[in-house]
């Protein structure tokens, strides 16, 4: 029987089994599936995940460094702008861990004396991220949670830091979990979200004039393949701007939102977070240009796919027109610090 399936009466036992930094953040206990990966006890374990969770955690050592140290930076000058010192110890609530690469990792690296919740509504990324934990001898700062990230049973104001790695812009409802950071924080504690923002309606637009003006080049056309992608990128854009949650299709979106930094903010304010800053990830001369061939060689397969020469020109009138500060206005990412 699985132990997801343990009568209450056994949530004594299961508490004493739980790390001691953790106890407080979960005073109705949890139910011990192994390791060091627990769950609420209404929740289902995927049984039939059982070997591929083997397999993930064996290979928990293997790949996705060049990721987390992308990451690493990212979050190291969130806690910059936090102003947050990375000797802090205390109790970090991670949302949507997945395996571990873009949070967890990177946490570990940076807060040495932190301990973490990391959570994940799938069993078996979960176990491939407590298992990176455990390859880099850190299992006991580690605690892995199935659930939701709007559905951590963890205490109200029970926890130092929350963080959400490019999670919120997955989700129905992001006001669910930004509600849901609120309640687990305490007075003084921060929540850090990396997203995608609405400044990607910029590159829409540099790509509508490339897709119209490209019968214009019948010498130098645009290749079927980025024709495609440039297209693929516009309605992804589109649908993500202000999308329609009654569209039975929106349920069906994997990546669902481009947020908008006044409505966030005014969500986050509404939840009784009382600091709201943002800061883009990117404001440099040659931003467009370089999103642009990024995506065209992630969404062809080719490295080497290479837009015409008037195609590169359009996107860098936008790159001119547009000055860092403005550019780090109209974020393509960013990232979201929150103070309760």
């Amino acid at each position: 029987m699985s132990a997801l399936s343990l009568a209450a009466n056994n949530v004594r036992d299961v508490a004493h089994d739980m790390p001691g930094w953790a106890a407080a953040a979960f005073p109705h206990g949890l139910a011990h599936e192994g390791g060091s990966v627990w769950a609420p006890y209404d929740y289902s374990w995927d049984m039939g995940a059982e070997a591929r969770i083997n397999q993930a955690a064996s290979n928990r050592s293997g790949g996705g460094a060049d990721v987390s140290l992308h990451f690493e930076v990212l979050l190291r000058a969130a806690l910059a702008q936090a102003g947050i010192d990375t000797a802090t110890d205390g109790v970090l609530l991670d949302l949507r861990s997945g395996d571990g690469v873009r949070s967890l990792v990177p946490w570990l690296s940076l807060l040495p004396r932190v301990h973490i919740v990391a959570s994940d509504p799938s069993s078996l990324l979960l176990a491939a991220a407590v298992g990176r934990a455990r390859s880099l001898e850190a299992e006991d700062r580690v605690m892995g949670v199935l659930a939701e990230p709007d559905g951590v049973p963890v205490a109200p104001g029970s926890v130092d830091l929350v963080s959400g790695v490019a999670c919120l812009h997955e989700l129905d409802d992001p006001d669910l979990v930004l509600a849901a950071a609120a309640r687990a924080l305490r007075p003084g504690g921060v929540a850090i979200f990396l997203a995608p923002f609405d400044g990607h309606g910029l590159l829409r637009l540099a790509y509508e004039r490339i897709w119209t003006e490209a019968a214009l080049w019948p010498d130098d056309p645009l290749s079927p393949d980025i024709a495609v992608a440039l297209r693929a990128v516009v309605d992804d854009i589109t649908k993500r701007t202000l999308p329609d949650r009654r569209d039975p299709a929106f349920a069906q979106m994997e990546q669902k939102w481009l947020f908008a930094r006044e409505s966030l903010e005014a969500a986050a304010r509404s939840f009784g977070f009382r600091e709201v800053d943002f800061a883009s990830h990117n404001d440099h001369e040659t931003l467009y240009r370089d999103a642009a061939v990024l995506q065209v060689r992630t969404l062809t397969g080719r490295a080497d796919a290479v837009l015409p020469v008037w195609a590169m020109d359009i996107l860098d009138g936008f790159d001119r027109a547009l000055r860092p500060p403005v550019k780090r206005l109209l974020m393509l990412e960013g990232t979201i610090v929150l103070r309760r």
